[in-house]
């Protein structure tokens, strides 16, 4: 139990409370587990992990203070290319439907939305990254079902009870 030897089990439990997020919490877990006798194979079939990162998340605690073991250090990647301003703006309008913003379609797509974001904003965005701005703005990228104009709405009703029927047994 050598890594966890300078830490209290009330230091532990006294941090859980205070420790934030799921993936930090999960690390305090694993060294109460730990500091209490269980295995490493325990402790990884326990959290969904593997054995080296729980070794990994005990480590934490000989090297860094225990206030700052849980949490990994700040990653900030790439700027945005929208302020926090012009992000909140931009994500209120997701939540319009398009034609109120003047456009002729009546639901987001990705393609959509990188003109509108263009347009608004002055900033280019790839389709891949406009379907996770979709779906951070709690939208989904469905395109209608295709429908004959000229089929019988009478005929595809029947049709749909049927269906209906033979699908319960």
């Amino acid at each position: 139990m050598g890594r966890l030897d300078d830490i209290t089990l009330e230091e532990l439990q006294e941090l859980r409370e205070q420790t934030e997020g799921e993936v930090p919490r999960e690390r305090v877990l694993a060294a109460i587990g730990r500091k209490q006798g269980d295995e490493h194979e325990t402790l990884a079939e326990r959290h969904g992990v593997v054995e080296k990162t729980i070794r990994n998340w005990l480590d934490r605690f000989t090297e860094e203070p225990i206030e700052q073991a849980p949490y990994d250090e700040s990653r900030p990647g790439r700027p945005s290319k929208l302020d926090k301003h012009e992000r909140k703006q931009f994500f209120e309008r997701l939540q319009q439907s398009p034609t109120e913003l003047g456009y002729e379609q009546q639901a987001w797509s990705p393609k959509l939305l990188l003109h509108h974001v263009k347009q608004e904003y002055g900033v280019e965005y790839s389709e891949g990254h406009a379907r996770k701005l979709l779906g951070k703005a709690g939208l989904s990228c469905r395109t209608a079902r295709p429908r004959n104009h000229e089929a019988d709405p009478e005929q595809e009703a029947e049709f749909q009870q049927t269906v209906e029927k033979n699908g319960r047994n």
